[in-house]
């Protein structure tokens, strides 16, 4: 490593071990299965000019490892394959050298059947996918916020927390009432 890299990770701001809860490392598309209609050696040029990717940018990013599959007039074409090119193709014309679409792309399992739409990098924290949000608990929510709203409507609105007093008491008194008739 040479003494600029070590500058640069030492006083990199993120540990890029540690992503934000809004993020997930990217995981390959489940189906690993052979897809029932895939495409056969005869659509592999159709799969290509569809995805606007000539046969020696298939072979060259083959070369490079950065695909699973070169251009063989016997191969055929699973759709996770037309995700793994789908993937590459939009990283390399990103505009990026040879050399940072090597780096990047190192970060990543093997083979490369990621949704483009769903995957980007990350310049803070590397390769990224973003996850749903987390529905919140209703209880830790009311435990981590439920004082201190409370203060804030006894300042700025004590009619409002009034009124919240009368219907939980009203509340309380139909619990108890019904705990009675029985």
């Amino acid at each position: 490593m040479s003494a600029g890299s070590e500058f640069v990770e030492s006083t990199w701001p993120y540990d890029r071990t540690r992503l934000p809860e809004w993020y997930a490392r990217p995981t390959p598309e489940a189906c690993r299965q052979p897809a029932l209609f895939a495409a056969g050696p005869d659509d592999v040029n159709d799969v290509l000019v569809a995805l606007r990717i000539s046969v020696d940018d298939l072979a060259r990013w083959r070369g490079r490892g950065w695909v699973s599959f070169g251009p063989r007039p016997d191969h055929t074409i699973e759709s996770w394959h037309v995700n793994e090119l789908r993937f590459v193709r939009d990283v390399v014309r990103s505009g990026l050298s040879d050399a940072h679409v090597d780096a990047m792309l190192a970060e990543l399992p093997r083979p490369m059947d990621f949704d483009p739409a769903q995957v980007a990098y990350s310049f803070s924290f590397g390769w990224v996918q973003a996850v749903p949000a987390r529905e919140p608990d209703v209880a830790e929510f009311i435990e981590e916020y439920l004082h201190e709203w409370l203060q804030g409507l006894a300042e700025s609105n004590p009619e409002r927390l009034r009124t919240l007093m009368t219907d939980v008491s009203d509340a309380i008194e139909s619990i108890a009432g019904d705990s009675n008739e029985t």
